[in-house]
């Protein structure tokens, strides 16, 4: 099969002719259709000390058909379009028990899908309804990330005032969210305005971009200082930002992963009485959530997708994103020519 390889920093990745893996007892054999590219990939494969092993396919927000099955599969069979958490877990200790797979001590990561085919674990797969695309498969993952984060913040109301820094895939995931779950108002805050209407698609109420009075903004937009700031952004410096524009005794919720040193003022969270929380993941509620949602008929994360390429296209089209990308979601198509 073909399939993207992670070669080694500072070099493209590799199209290479890898054997078709084979199910072992708790998995499927998938042949993918879709797979998202993630700026979770881009940064693991930068050089950083969070670079995952040479040789690796990367890939982790896909979909496709079930081709073979393993021991122990059930209830996934063959013909099954499914999605699923890219990683296995126990099942049994703590972590799991809390539905935090992520934390699991027998994690094995399950990515792959930047190629033609990859191995998934059946016991955290979910069926596309009908009513799915393989596409709408391919954003649970992300869709699932935001989730777990948004409703770590507790019940939001009508009168809670949200904002969200950085308007990419998990900001706009995070506003679709707020918006879903009761936020009164939801303000988005980028760096340009090139995903305004992306925004406006996933449920923000205004699009404010980063300039000197934007403190001053953010309040008439909203109706008063955020309660909750969504840090979307994933570079440095965001975090303290968030905590610079969140209200007096507000929370700041960090989604964007900076995978560099990032240095805060904890004075200024300090007496401004802040709340300061980290999510990461999901875990297979989340995923379902996210499927219920979908097939429900809240179909706005489509929203999202601004390009599908080939996997030949794959590694050249991955280099141009390390500068950003104007679109929010890039799909890869295994099965395309």
């Amino acid at each position: 099969m073909k399939a993207a390889i992670f070669v080694q920093a500072g070099q493209p990745l590799a199209i290479e002719d890898r054997p078709i893996p084979r199910p072992g007892p708790h998995q499927a054999l998938i042949r993918v259709h879709r797979c998202g590219i993630c700026g979770s990939d881009l940064h693991m494969t930068s050089g950083s000390p969070f670079d995952m092993p040479c040789g690796t396919s990367p890939g982790h927000e896909y979909a496709g058909d079930v081709l073979e099955v393993g021991p122990d599969a059930a209830p996934i069979r063959v013909g099954d379009r499914v999605t699923a958490l890219p990683m296995s877990a126990c099942g049994d200790c703590p972590a799991c028990r809390a539905d935090r797979p992520l934390h699991c001590t027998a994690l094995r990561s399950m990515a792959g899908g930047y190629g033609e085919y990859t191995l998934i674990d059946t016991r955290k797969a979910i069926r596309l309804p009908d009513t799915l695309t393989y596409a709408d498969g391919a954003l649970v993952e992300p869709l699932a990330s935001a989730l777990r984060g948004v409703q770590r913040l507790g019940p939001l109301g009508p009168d809670s005032r949200v904002a969200i820094l950085g308007a990419g895939a998990i900001g706009a995931s995070a506003a679709f969210w707020a918006r879903r779950l009761g936020g009164g108002r939801v303000a988005m805050i980028a760096r340009s305005n090139r995903n305004e209407g992306l925004a406006a698609a996933m449920g923000a109420d205004g699009f404010l971009t980063v300039n000197d009075d934007l403190p001053q903004q953010l309040e008439q937009m909203l109706g008063g200082a955020p309660d909750i700031v969504i840090e979307g952004a994933g570079s440095s410096g965001a975090i303290q930002q968030s905590i610079n524009l969140v209200g007096n005794g507000g929370t700041v919720l960090s989604l964007g992963g900076c995978i560099q040193p990032d240095p805060i003022m904890p004075a200024i969270a300090m007496f401004k009485d802040i709340r300061l929380q980290f999510s990461v993941a999901y875990g297979l509620t989340d995923f379902i959530q996210c499927v219920d949602t979908l097939d429900a008929g809240a179909l706005e994360p489509r929203a999202l997708v601004g390009e599908t390429i080939s996997l030949a296209a794959l590694p050249a089209r991955f280099e141009t994103m390390r500068s950003g990308s104007h679109v929010a979601k890039v799909m890869v198509d295994p099965t395309a020519g």
